[in-house]
């Protein structure tokens, strides 16, 4: 799920809120549906901040992504065994004995995730985790995510302020001034039109593009949110535009 809405709608709040971080003022919290006790930090959530660097705290990547299992005891061997297989998933093995200081942002942000991963969080709530990334590194970060998503059946809560990020995502919440302004799915969020009162909304070139394409008469489905798909789409509606080759 893609949470958006302009800065101080409440997002982060939300997002600490989820973790146990912080305590509502009215209501409850329900993690697998039992409900967050009061200064509960939920063990079955994980936080990934968008300064990687708040959240490392070991010298050694290997020793940093144990840190947390450390903390609860666990023995050495399953220990070791969790380790390895969190960095072989964000593809950091061949970095377990570097210090993570040397690493890129993006790096250091995958040594995080592989924490959070080794603690076998099934929640994670992803607070602008590529608000520090080049461009590169954000391309990385996204694909991962959704691969820890997909391979792993986790729950991805990501709080970004780009549409191009939340494109990936398959629901949308959208808040403002600590309320719901639309919850649902992106498909039924585009059918809606529900951008054109979101003046925060940055929309990206593409969905400009198909937007401005449904207007002149063209039925783009609603689940088309690459380049390549609407591409795809127009080459068989109009097969005329093919090269002679094909």
């Amino acid at each position: 799920m893609a949470l958006m809405g302009p800065n101080g709608s409440g997002k982060s709040t939300l997002g600490k809120m989820v973790k146990g971080l912080l305590r509502p003022s009215s209501g409850q919290v329900f993690i697998g549906g039992r409900a967050l006790k009061p200064g509960e930090l939920s063990s079955r959530v994980g936080y990934v901040f968008s300064n990687p660097e708040n959240q490392i705290v070991s010298a050694v990547v290997e020793e940093d992504v144990a840190f947390g299992l450390e903390n609860i005891g666990m023995d050495p061997s399953t220990m070791a065994l969790r380790v390895e297989e969190s960095l072989r998933l964000v593809e950091m093995e061949e970095y377990r004995h570097h210090p993570p200081h040397v690493l890129s942002g993006g790096q250091q942000q995958k040594v995080v995730l592989a924490g959070i991963l080794a603690m076998g969080s099934e929640v994670l709530v992803l607070d602008e985790p590529t608000s520090m990334l080049d461009l590169q590194d954000r391309k990385e970060m996204l694909n991962l995510f959704s691969k820890v998503q997909e391979e792993g059946k986790r729950t991805l809560l990501h709080i970004t302020h780009s549409f191009e990020e939340a494109l990936t995502a398959q629901d949308l919440l959208y808040l403002d001034g600590g309320r719901i302004l639309f919850y649902g799915s992106l498909e039924e969020f585009f059918a809606a039109d529900g951008l054109e009162d979101l003046s925060a909304v940055e929309i990206p070139p593409l969905l400009r593009l198909i937007r401005g394409l449904r207007t002149l008469g063209h039925p783009i489905p609603f689940d088309i949110r690459t380049l390549e798909g609407l591409e795809k789409f127009l080459l068989q509606r109009c097969p005329a535009f093919l090269p002679e080759s094909s």
